[in-house]
């Protein structure tokens, strides 16, 4: 197996190198498909250009392509194109697989690569796994832990593509959906998990805002901001959606800085 894997990013890189560092050793191709304007027209943080320059210096980063989105076509379709485009750097670099990742998902080094190699052998054209999310840092978890799946590594096939809606054995992001597929493995939480730092940011706003979800909860945004920017544990947190809900967290020995 040739791993390669695109990172589909516009804020939130405060958590990129830490992902990165986590699989690094055992992926063959890194590459960030990122953008400077929102799906919805808004600025990114000046930092973001400057940290992937010095990660890509750094060698944690083997390329990089600026995505200029369709701002008239909203979150799902523009990030569709930013996947595909990250799955066509993965073959121009001869990979025979693929994953799609945002900068807040944390894999454990070691049930990484065990999934690889389970994977390869039992030739495995897709995977899936559940996921952990997390609140404010690694030290809050949701509890219990959502039943959403991810979409983790694809083989490559000369008509690969990410469909939206595309058909997958669970419930996974309709955007990170590869078709064909006809022989997946469900993994189990024992296997591995994603650990998801969805609610782990510098500026909650800006990923609230930008979220191609957003539909879902914008006339919630200062709600869930305040409740965010004033929250301490044990409180329940706010959670984002139609309609936003509160959530029991507990607290957990963090297994990332």
């Amino acid at each position: 197996m040739r791993l390669g894997i695109s990172y589909n990013l516009f804020d939130g890189e405060e958590l990129l190198e830490g992902s990165i560092k986590q699989i690094r050793k055992q992926v063959d191709y890194v590459s960030v498909v990122y953008q400077t304007t929102s799906n919805f027209g808004n600025p990114c943080n000046p930092n973001l250009v400057p940290l992937l320059e010095r990660l890509k210096s750094e060698g944690l980063i083997d390329e990089l392509f600026e995505y200029m989105p369709k701002v008239n076509k909203g979150g799902h379709s523009n990030e569709i194109q930013k996947r595909n485009i990250g799955l066509s750097l993965s073959q121009g670099a001869g990979c025979t697989h693929h994953m799609s990742m945002d900068s807040d998902e944390y894999y454990l080094p070691s049930e990484f690569e065990s999934v690889k190699k389970l994977i390869e052998e039992g030739d495995y054209d897709s995977s899936f796994c559940q996921m952990q999310t997390y609140y404010k840092s690694w030290e809050f978890a949701l509890n219990p832990p959502e039943e959403y799946y991810v979409s983790l590594i694809f083989k490559i096939k000369p008509d690969s593509s990410y469909v939206l809606g595309a058909p997958a054995p669970v419930l996974v992001d309709p955007t990170r959906r590869m078709s064909p597929s006809s022989k997946p493995i469900v993994l189990t939480r024992e296997q591995i998990q994603m650990h998801h730092g969805s609610y782990i940011r510098d500026n909650i706003r800006t990923k609230l805002t930008n979220s191609s979800a957003s539909t879902n909860f914008n006339k919630d945004i200062d709600r869930i901001t305040n409740h965010y920017n004033n929250w301490k544990y044990p409180d329940k947190v706010l959670w984002g959606g139609l309609p936003s809900t509160l959530h029991t967290v507990k607290k957990i020995e963090s297994l990332f800085k």
